[in-house]
């Protein structure tokens, strides 16, 4: 996991193991926001950060919440399956599941966004879901107008579904206080540009992906001179 905060009475504890994550390839051409953004504690989460999903890890695509101008996490997870079109459910993890109903709720509506086959066109859809099954992932939906292929991202429909800006390098950002409860939190390093490590996007489909090329090419409609490393 990224690193967190400590808490508790002074004193040895028990040993913890801390990652730091660098999505920049080098710090040549780094481009960041000058003025910074703030990170919305109640819509973020890293599911993939267990145990501790609080710690938003360098490298997570963010977009802007049209609402508040703040930023959350653009993918809260992924298909696990392939969804047809005019099908009614959609799969995704039990932690993207739970993940679903803490940050919409049990019934509400989620993004997809994917392509229908491995080389198709990438296309996003918003979804009605009418129930969320936290044992198995399976997301009940109205009929979906297209298909999606499995790892079809899964955002939420307040403008955060759109990466616009990439969290740098370090020990995560924090989106909780001592006693877990949300809270926003300031990022200094909002990366907009530079000489980016594809594979360290938290998310990144996979070279070559349709879906790749989709989460590119809306970093560099909100960024400036990306040039990523598996390009070329």
């Amino acid at each position: 996991m990224a690193g967190t905060n400590s808490y508790g009475l002074p004193g040895i504890k028990l040993p913890a193991s801390v990652n730091f994550y660098e999505v920049l390839w080098s710090d040549m051409g780094k481009v960041t926001l000058p003025t910074g953004v703030i990170v919305d504690g109640n819509k973020s989460r890293d599911i993939g950060n267990a145990p501790d999903t609080s710690v938003l890890r360098g490298g997570m695509p963010l977009g802007k919440v049209s609402a508040t101008g703040k930023f959350a996490n653009s993918f809260i997870d992924a298909t696990t399956v392939a969804a047809a079109s005019g099908a009614t459910s959609v799969t995704v993890s039990v932690a993207g599941a739970a993940e679903i109903v803490r940050r919409i709720g049990s019934s509400g509506s989620l993004t997809i966004t994917g392509a229908p086959t491995t080389g198709g066109t990438v296309a996003q859809a918003t979804l009605t879901y009418s129930a969320v099954n936290t044992s198995t992932g399976v997301i009940t939906v109205t009929a979906t107008t297209a298909a999606f292929e499995a790892g079809s991202f899964i955002g939420d429909t307040d403008g955060s579904q759109n990466p616009a800006i990439l969290i740098g390098g370090g020990d995560g950002i924090q989106v909780t206080d001592e006693w877990g409860n949300s809270q926003d939190a300031p990022l200094a390093n909002a990366i907009i540009g530079g000489l980016i490590q594809a594979s360290q996007i938290i998310g990144y489909p996979g070279t070559g992906t349709k879906r790749a090329a989709w989460l590119k090419s809306q970093l560099r409609a909100f960024g400036y001179a990306y040039c990523f490393n598996d390009d070329f």
